[in-house]
């Protein structure tokens, strides 16, 4: 088992623009497998500290496996508010586990829940740029064919497609937008179709050239921080 400040270094190795990069984080803390990491990470659930169960959950988002699965889903069933919104941002490695798309379903359509949180899991299941992998899975196909259906959660999912790369799965489902949708959604799913995507400004504020590429070329999609871009200018500005 790891200790806990060991944990605290690979939670900072794991964050993308932390000065510690993750190979000197596991070098600090010995080389740990990746059955140690978990396994600490899993204990490290059973935490009464809710502090700790936060750690682990933000390590547990980037392993992957049915047993790193479980632990995310414990998040997702915890009793403190904080520990579900964490665990519905480490819940996008491992969308192909029905057991995950259905919970992040159900709290998406909890009317009991938080607004917030019932908004995150919707957003995670649709395309939440936070997302580890860039495909839907089978089950979240699923879960989002069946939330169409209600109304209320048409758009945000639309909304969360045309921030995704376009592959057949994406595809099918904004096809079904511009079959079955209202005008408004039509025109939507339709510029996504056509070679433009929509992108949070914020993925680029570690890049001035890049946010002033977007803001001069882009089109307002929603607010001010959502883009419409070519996906050819998204590639290019993600290499």
């Amino acid at each position: 088992m790891l200790s806990l400040d060991d944990m605290k270094i690979l939670r900072d190795g794991y964050q993308p623009f932390h000065p510690l990069s993750l190979q000197d984080a596991l070098s600090r803390v010995g080389n740990p497998s990746s059955d140690t990491i978990l396994e600490t990470a899993l204990d490290g659930m059973q935490s009464e500290d809710r502090n700790i169960r936060v750690l682990m959950l933000r390590i547990l988002k980037h392993q992957s496996g049915e047993k790193a699965m479980h632990g995310v889903l414990a998040g997702l069933n915890d009793d403190k508010r904080r520990i579900r919104s964490v665990a519905i941002k480490a819940s996008g490695n491992f969308h192909e586990f029905p057991e995950i798309t259905e919970r992040l379903k159900a709290m998406a359509i909890d009317e009991s829940e938080k607004p917030k949180i019932r908004e995150h899991a919707l957003s995670s299941l649709a395309g939440d740029e936070g997302r580890m992998v860039g495909d839907l899975d089978q089950p979240v196909v699923g879960a989002l064919q069946s939330l169409l259906k209600t109304e209320a959660y048409r758009f945000q999912i639309l909304f969360g497609l045309v921030r995704l790369d376009l592959n057949q799965r994406v595809e099918e489902l904004l096809r079904e937008f511009v079959k079955s949708g209202s005008k408004d959604e039509a025109v939507i799913a339709t510029r996504a179709l056509s070679g433009y995507r929509v992108v949070h400004i914020g993925i680029f504020e570690n890049d001035r050239e890049a946010e002033a590429r977007v803001k001069q070329d882009g089109d307002i999609a929603h607010g001010r921080m959502y883009y419409w871009i070519t996906r050819d200018l998204y590639r290019e500005l993600a290499d």
